[in-house]
């Protein structure tokens, strides 16, 4: 069993920072629940104490992912295993609020993580006459070593291996969505984009109005992707970094090595793949290199 269960919070720095901070709390739907002195700010979508974290930078970039540790999963003997695999740890206490403990790791290719047993749930609530999306789902990394990458996640956290695109995309999963993290395979190192799941599928028609009515495009979709299933849309936030919205994501069932049939699966059983260079299943140009962003 891996050794989390969830993704917690994408910290994000931000150089376009009051404009970015407006839009994940006025138009996206979140609540701003900290603002630490140098300006770092903690947003919740609306049960835990933050699943965003943006500081002010000079310029954008992922500074670090948050995970909560499967129960029975100490932090010391977690530590201890991180160590023994070979990457460096840092314990940290109240080094942010919400969180009392957690432990820091140095990963592959400048990629930093925490790991942490337990964070505060304030339950801001969750926004009425915004996107109001339902939680944060999954993130997507460029990475030039995402061999090493991903055996970080596979062969020392444990996560499931779900499908691939070509040699370029990687899906993996500690849970039943089909991924929680997309690792690509390319020659820069950059968050390639932020996924939140909605409600349901007309919510992605709301979200578009609403988005469009604070200023904000959608860039693609919706449309169905292939590894996944997903029924996305993608948008830039104000600081550049693209936003996925979606639904319908396959739901995979490790004890079986295969996702829950659906009606539009192109086969059955729905077990990881290796799919062709193709984004949408509906064979709707897709408008981003995924290997750029």
């Amino acid at each position: 069993m891996p050794k989390v269960f969830q993704l917690g919070y994408v910290a994000l720095g931000v150089s376009d920072f009051e404009r970015t901070r407006d839009y994940y709390v006025d138009t996206f739907g979140t609540t701003e629940v900290d603002r630490e002195k140098d300006g770092t700010v903690y947003l919740s979508v609306g049960y835990h104490h933050h699943d965003m974290v943006l500081r002010p930078a000079d310029g954008k970039s992922l500074l670090h992912l948050g995970y909560q540790l499967s129960p029975g999963t100490g932090l010391d003997d977690f530590a201890r295993d991180v160590e023994a695999f070979g990457l460096k740890t840092q314990k940290k206490t109240d080094s942010q609020p919400g969180i009392a403990e957690l432990v820091e790791v140095e990963g592959p290719a400048g990629n930093v993580f925490q790991f942490y047993e337990a964070m505060e749930a304030p339950a801001p609530g969750f926004k009425t006459g915004t996107v109001a999306p339902l939680g944060l789902g999954h993130v997507a990394v460029i990475s030039p070593e995402a061999h090493k990458l991903i055996a970080f996640y596979r062969d020392f956290l444990g996560f499931w291996e779900t499908d691939w695109i070509g040699d370029l995309a990687n899906f993996l999963t500690c849970s039943h969505e089909h991924h929680v993290v997309n690792i690509v395979n390319a020659p820069i190192s950059k968050v390639h984009h932020i996924a939140f799941q909605l409600q349901d599928n007309s919510h992605q028609f709301r979200a578009a109005d609403r988005l469009i009515a604070g200023g904000v495009p959608t860039k693609w979709g919706p449309s169905r992707h292939t590894a996944g299933h997903n029924v996305a849309a993608y948008h830039y936030d104000p600081d550049k970094t693209l936003i996925e919205l979606y639904t319908d994501m396959d739901v995979f069932m490790p004890e079986l090595g295969m996702c829950q049939p659906r009606p539009w699966h192109e086969h059955y059983p729905m077990k990881p793949k290796r799919w062709d260079p193709q984004f949408s299943a509906w064979e709707v140009e897709f408008g981003f290199d995924l290997a750029q962003g």
